[in-house]
């Protein structure tokens, strides 16, 4: 888990800067020396035993992430609590539409085994973009597949933006050489092979 987050932030470092698309309702996450992003925000879910968190800032932007081991003491995290984090970006390192049958290992995304699991993302009105766990992937859970339907592109910054429910929306890098991100269009329902994005700090914000 050390070796891959390492490995990470240093992929990440070069699009770290780029995590939302400008909105006059949308927080501006500040990038600092260490290569990371920082955002405060309120706690909408937590998994303790997995190290996961959600934390929704400004604007409905939604980062889930997982939280490094270098970080202690999260068990006194709260629901609904403000929170200060610091995180490396996430990163998708391959995508589909979600209607074209997954590809192997070789090609860059998902092996056969997963041809047959039912991919469709639900509408925005219904519930959130949908996360599973790669047949074949990492039981840390730091790779995850993000399907979804494109609410906004940013081009010249590789990004992708899906809308979720109460206004949340959830914005993700494609990394630099990843095919197919030139032909997406708004409305498509794509499948982003993930690389989760690290907390490296958390900051209560108690009285």
């Amino acid at each position: 888990m050390q070796v891959l987050f390492a490995a990470v932030k240093g992929v990440l470092a070069v699009g770290v800067a780029m995590l939302f698309i400008g909105d006059a309702k949308a927080q501006v996450p500040i990038e600092d020396e260490s290569g990371t992003i920082t955002m405060t925000g309120t706690v909408e879910e937590i998994e303790v035993p997995e190290r996961l968190i959600t934390v929704i800032g400004l604007g409905g932007n939604t980062i889930a992430a997982v939280i490094s081991p270098d970080v202690k003491d999260i068990k006194e995290i709260k629901l609904k609590e403000t929170v200060t984090i610091q995180f490396t970006q996430e990163v998708a390192t391959a995508l589909r539409q979600s209607d074209e049958a997954p590809q192997t290992k070789e090609e860059g995304l998902v092996n056969e085994e997963e041809a047959g699991m039912d991919m469709n993302a639900p509408t925005v009105a219904e519930q959130d973009w949908v996360e599973s766990t790669p047949s074949g992937g990492e039981s840390d859970l730091t790779t995850i597949e993000v399907t979804d339907t494109i609410s906004a592109i940013n081009r010249q910054q590789r990004l992708v933006t899906f809308a979720g429910t109460g206004g949340k929306t959830r914005t993700i890098y494609i990394a630099p050489g990843v095919p197919g991100f030139d032909g997406l269009e708004v409305g498509d329902e794509v499948v982003l092979e993930v690389t989760r994005a690290v907390v490296v700090n958390i900051t209560l914000k108690r009285a």
